[in-house]
């Protein structure tokens, strides 16, 4: 339905190039805003009323426009193009630590086949490559691990596991020897080096470059540790220990863990700051930013709930991160301390169901964000925020403005995260979180200029025109990306 009303509107703009748009309005009354997006941190004044009706604007279609504008086809052909339902949109690297467990493997099980149907379950709730765990310690079971993926359409990355360079490569070299080769997308060389630990690691990179060869494609790097560790391993500048690792190790990518859910308040704050900080470094050194999220629980952290993991997966996202694995995903052994979606028996959890939930839900949006380049974030009533970003050093990523966006109102209950975005054209796009991922929110965004827009969410992609005031109901932690097109027809 959605593809037929599309076509029906281009016949419709091409043919009436002639109509004012001042008769266009479709609805798009702008509302008054209580809060402008002006610097870091946004409250919404005391005794704002949970919600507000709309009321009369300052400015509408027929007052800022007086004569028609042609139509850009390029424009109305992109727009038809992403709302087609055929539309493959490019798919989120989603991925998890570790592989499922070895006693699930053909070998102990008994049972042809059981080690890719536990591959296959992960496949099922969403996602695309797995991070190996104790797959050094055999010969064959990095060739079964690879197998699997293969055969769930998977991707493998293999981890090092901190083995010494010739080492791995005895692992790695017989991996890109098997009929599955294909399957195998990146080396872990280690997992969280310490800034001491850095030298060691660079080397080995770079010993396992040299083993790969000049026209390999792999990926190398590492997985970083998080802004709150102890700073005897990371020393009390947190950029340092990025930029030298950067510097010294050439990582492919850059990647680190951040577990924000740990007590019974959030720490959601401190780990944007993280991201941050990260994202610019690895903007400085032309390279994509991954990080973990935190699936589990166990003594010292809770398990999240979905609107926790949907909302850590959208803030992440917000903030330019390009895919993310989760953590974890496989019980390593029974009684092991972690929560899990999968058990070392091959059974599935409420884990599962909750991770398989919000992949589907992320799946909705086609990645239609990937493409863009982040620029920075607005924030709305997100208290303290500021702060937090100033005492880290990363006070740039706060904007001030962004491009169209010229309010953003809300609830005093509300809040929320505009991650800004600019596409190769200078395209603008916001995605826009509700952060206050206890509740439902509507919020609501003013913008300097009618335009036609196209919103992804989880429920695919929903064109609005003619419009200066976007009013989006979000789900709790629910995330939306938002394409702007110049187009008015």
């Amino acid at each position: 339905m959605k593809a037929t009303r599309t076509r029906c509107i281009l016949c419709l703009c091409l043919s009436v190039l002639a109509v004012a748009l001042a008769a266009c309005t479709d609805g798009g009354t702008p509302t008054d805003t209580t809060t402008e997006t002006t610097g870091a941190v946004t409250e919404a004044p005391a005794g704002t009323p949970d919600s507000e009706a709309p009321t009369e604007g300052e400015t509408t279609m027929s007052e800022s426009e007086t004569t028609a504008t042609p139509v850009d086809e390029t424009e109305l052909s992109a727009l038809e193009a992403m709302l087609s339902p055929d539309f493959a949109g490019k798919e989120l690297p989603i991925g998890g630590w570790s592989t499922p467990a070895s006693a699930l493997r053909d070998g102990y099980t008994g049972e042809a086949g059981s080690y890719d149907k536990a591959f296959q379950l992960l496949a099922d709730a969403g996602l695309n490559f797995m991070i190996t765990l104790e797959e050094w310690s055999s010969g064959s079971w990095p060739l079964e691990s690879l197998s699997s993926a293969k055969k769930a359409g998977m991707k493998l990355w293999y981890n090092c596991a901190g083995m010494d360079a010739a080492y791995s490569m005895e692992k790695i070299h017989a991996l890109l020897a098997s009929p599955d080769a294909d399957a195998l997308a990146t080396i872990y060389a280690k997992d969280e080096p310490t800034f001491d630990g850095i030298g060691e690691t660079a080397a080995a990179m770079a010993a396992i470059r040299e083993g790969l060869g000049a026209d390999a494609k792999l990926p190398v790097m590492a997985n970083l540790l998080p802004t709150y560790a102890n700073t005897a391993w990371i020393t009390s500048d947190y950029r340092n220990y990025v930029r030298t690792y950067i510097e010294s190790a050439k990582p492919d990518r850059l990647m680190f863990d951040f577990y924000p859910f740990q007590g019974e308040t959030d720490q959601l704050h401190t780990m944007m700051a993280n991201i941050a900080i990260a994202r610019e470094e690895a903007d400085r050194a032309g390279i994509e930013l991954y990080t973990f999220l935190q699936s589990s629980g166990q003594p010292s952290m809770r398990e999240p709930s979905i609107p926790e993991l949907r909302v850590n997966a959208h803030i992440n996202l917000a903030m330019g991160v390009k895919g993310f694995a989760y953590f974890l995903t496989c019980e390593h052994y029974e009684g092991w301390e972690y929560t899990n979606m999968i058990t070392s028996k091959g059974e599935t959890t409420e884990l599962y169901d909750k991770v398989k939930t919000v992949n589907a839900e992320l799946a909705g949006m086609k990645g239609a964000f990937l493409d863009f380049t982040h620029k920075g974030i607005l924030v709305y009533n997100y208290t303290g925020l500021d702060k937090q970003f100033d005492r880290q050093g990363c006070g740039e990523a706060l904007l001030e403005s962004f491009g169209s966006i010229v309010s953003i109102d809300g609830s005093k209950r509300d809040k929320a995260v505009i991650g800004c975005f600019e596409g190769a054209d200078g395209r603008e796009a916001y995605y826009v979180v509700n952060a206050a991922y206890a509740k439902e929110s509507t919020l609501t965004l003013k913008l300097s200029e009618a335009q036609s827009y196209v919103i992804w969410s989880q429920d695919g992609a929903r064109r609005v025109d003619n419009t200066d005031t976007l009013e989006l109901a979000l789900d709790r932690g629910e995330g939306v990306f938002i394409i702007k097109y110049d187009v008015n027809p």
